[in-house]
């Protein structure tokens, strides 16, 4: 059994990878309706399909549909706040690093979700459903990349140098004390009715967060860059990003 220290480091540290682009600055930048229209497909199927999806899903899971309700309200209420302030709060002056903020919320948001999927398998100490063949390992390692690069074009743009840029990577390990977590509560109740609540509880609430701050990222930043250019290829772009990590998302799950 392959122990979950090394998965979550693993799954943690893949994002790093995307530093690579730092390589192709002028590549990058010149094609903007490629670069981020594939971002804008990337995050609108990350957080509107793939959490909302999960807050859907867990709605009917917790049992309670008042509380279920009332928790998937406050975390969509949450991360519309979270992005409001982050995009348009007199805090963040300059559009770039505005942006950019949103970005590493966004990831360090998904990565805690990642790692709270990755922990669930380890509850109890049975063997866990995590497959590790080839097909499997490389769909999260591109998936994890292509996470990263969610965090590094807008680091380009914003003519950030790259260590610091690589620091902001680090958002990624929030997958590494997410996958812990499902563990913890379960050694703190046990199999009981509170910690099933608690477990459903904390992915529905942050993937709420996430789905509206994705949808916010989509509709404030990344689809107005990219259809900046006069032309409609940007929408091209944008369907080819969200197929494209829809298909690795069949791949790994």
């Amino acid at each position: 059994m392959t122990d979950l220290a090394v998965l979550a480091f693993g799954v943690g540290v893949m994002p790093l990878a995307a530093i690579l682009l730092y390589a192709f600055p002028a590549l990058v930048l010149r094609h903007r309706e490629a670069s981020w229209g594939i971002l804008a497909g990337v995050v609108g199927f990350l957080g509107l399909s793939h959490a909302m999806a999960l807050v859907l899903l867990n709605h009917s899971l917790l049992g309670d549909p008042a509380l279920a309700t009332l928790l998937s309200v406050s975390g969509m209420a949450v991360g519309a706040g979270v992005g409001w302030i982050l995009l348009e709060g007199p805090y963040i002056r300059t559009e770039s690093n505005r942006i950019l903020a949103a970005v590493v919320a966004f990831l360090g948001l998904h990565s805690f979700s990642d790692g709270l999927v990755l922990g669930a398998a380890y509850v109890g100490g049975f063997t866990p459903s995590v497959p590790l063949d080839a097909v499997t390992v490389s769909a999260t390692a591109v998936h994890r990349f292509v996470e990263g690069t969610i965090v590094v074009i807008p680091a380009l743009a914003a003519a950030w140098k790259p260590r610091v840029t690589f620091l902001l990577l680090f958002a990624s390990f929030f997958s590494v004390v997410a996958a812990f977590l499902p563990i913890w509560i379960t050694d703190v109740y046990g199999f009981t009715p509170i910690r099933s609540v608690i477990a459903v509880s904390i992915p529905t609430f942050a993937s709420a967060v996430e789905a509206t701050l994705a949808l916010l990222l989509v509709a404030r930043a990344f689809l107005p860059l990219a259809s900046m250019d006069r032309g409609t290829r940007w929408v091209a772009w944008t369907a080819l990003g969200f197929i494209g990590i829809g298909l690795v998302h069949f791949l790994v799950e």
